[in-house]
């Protein structure tokens, strides 16, 4: 009987910074693990992949729809997708922890140039393959030229 159940957790951090580096909105918010993520680390414990593995995080996307009015939207862990439009898509830099090796980071910037025009609200980490593994709401910011936004979003397993 397994007595302790491993769970996947993740963490958002949101930071903005102004065309002189000054921080000017810094926001920590959670996310929903969904059930293609929690397919991916099955399948891939169980080496269902083969030489064509793409079950790692590539990108994180981020899109407009996670809102409606000023009431975030609920994601279902049955999701496959954004709410909206995906305004933007990064790679991402990860790290695993060095002290916690059960946790890694996935980082990704908005420079100036990426995203402008749009009131982002939501995003998400997607698979090499395309599928989601998490996808997170959030209050939206207007995004435009004169900020950058670094995202920090660290998966955990307990």
């Amino acid at each position: 009987m397994i007595e302790d159940y491993i769970t996947c957790k993740g963490i958002v951090t949101m930071t903005v910074q102004d065309l002189d580096g000054n921080i000017i909105r810094k926001e920590v918010f959670n996310n929903a693990v969904l059930r293609t993520g929690r397919e991916a680390i099955a399948a891939s414990l169980a080496n269902k992949y083969g030489v064509s593995f793409e079950n790692y995080i590539s990108n994180m996307i981020f899109g407009d729809g996670g809102q409606d009015g000023e009431q975030l939207k609920y994601v279902n862990s049955s999701r496959t997708g954004l709410f909206g439009v995906t305004r933007a898509s990064k790679n991402v830099v990860s790290v695993i922890d060095s002290v916690n090796k059960f946790q890694v980071t996935y980082t990704a910037i908005l420079s100036y140039e990426d995203g402008n025009g749009y009131s982002l609200n939501e995003m998400a980490l997607q698979l090499e393959n395309g599928d989601l593994f998490s996808m997170a709401t959030f209050g939206g910011i207007d995004k435009t030229s004169a900020m950058q936004i670094t995202w920090q979003w660290a998966v955990s397993f307990l």
